[in-house]
Formats: C-alpha cells, sequence, structure tokens
C-alpha cells in the first residue's frame, strides 16, 4: 500500500467501513434480533420484500462472514498482492451489478418471490445506492501504487 494515492486510501476506508457495516448488521439478525424493525417479519419485509420467507440463520451468518472479510480486504488487508486486488474487484464487480440490476432481479436470481413494495422503496432509496457506492468505492481501492 506504500505511496497509494489520497484516493485509493479514501476509497478503501468508504469500502471499508460500509461493507465491514453490512456485516456487523447481518450478524447482529444472524443472531436473532430483528433491529431495526419491530419483528422478524417487518424485517423479512424489509430486507428480503416478503414476510413469508425469512433468511435462515446460517445464511445470515454467511453473508456476515463474507461482508466483513471482503470489507476487511476492500480496505488494505492483504496489501496490493494479485489475490487482494483480484478480491476487491470482484467484491467492486458484485456490488455493482446489484446496485444496477437491482432488488426485484435479486430476488428472481435467489428464488424469492417477487418482493413488497416496501422492499422495492427501499431498494431504490437504500440499498441500490449503497451498492453503488461501495461497488465504485472497492473498484477504486483496487488500482495498485504505482511504486509497486
Amino acid at each position: 500500500m506504500r505511496g497509494a494515492s489520497g484516493v485509493v486510501l479514501a476509497s478503501r476506508a468508504v469500502a471499508a467501513v460500509g461493507l465491514v457495516s453490512v456485516g456487523v448488521l447481518h450478524g447482529i439478525w444472524a443472531g436473532g434480533s430483528s433491529w431495526p424493525a419491530k419483528s422478524r417479519a417487518e424485517l423479512a419485509d424489509a430486507t428480503v420484500g416478503s414476510t413469508s420467507v425469512e433468511p435462515a440463520p446460517i445464511a445470515t451468518a454467511v453473508v456476515a462472514v463474507m461482508a466483513t472479510a471482503a470489507g476487511i480486504v476492500a480496505g488494505g488487508a492483504l496489501g496490493d498482492r494479485p489475490i487482494a486486488v483480484l478480491a476487491r474487484r470482484a467484491t467492486g464487480s458484485a456490488l455493482l451489478t446489484r446496485g444496477a440490476a437491482g432488488g426485484v432481479v435479486a430476488c428472481r436470481v435467489l428464488g424469492l418471490p417477487d418482493p413488497s413494495e416496501r422492499f422495492r422503496r427501499f431498494d431504490a432509496r437504500f440499498y441500490r445506492p449503497l451498492c453503488l457506492v461501495l461497488g465504485v468505492a472497492a473498484l477504486v481501492g483496487a488500482r495498485r501504487s504505482p511504486s509497486d
């Protein structure tokens, strides 16, 4: 990471904070909390678009671990090794794809029911923009410093 530009370092910080925060939140949900929703059904409606489909705790825990690990690597762990750069690029590409495709497409790909209006509003207002910002940050953070 020696000699990395300010933009690259700032992008890595944004990606790290965002992805680790997403990981922590999923960890809280995997532990059984519905926060900030009032109930698990309300949380399911807001996050997967259906009160009839509640994500399994193990699947939510896997997302928590993956998001946290991606955040740590996006933040600069492993330096500018080829595997770290590849991981940052893959993370950024996946997030940009999710942001561009949207939650309705994501639900279909995952075999979930058509999402509720509430999920669609949250997706348009929060989830898609967050994915796009974190995706760009991860890709910009994947740039190697010129001195390497």
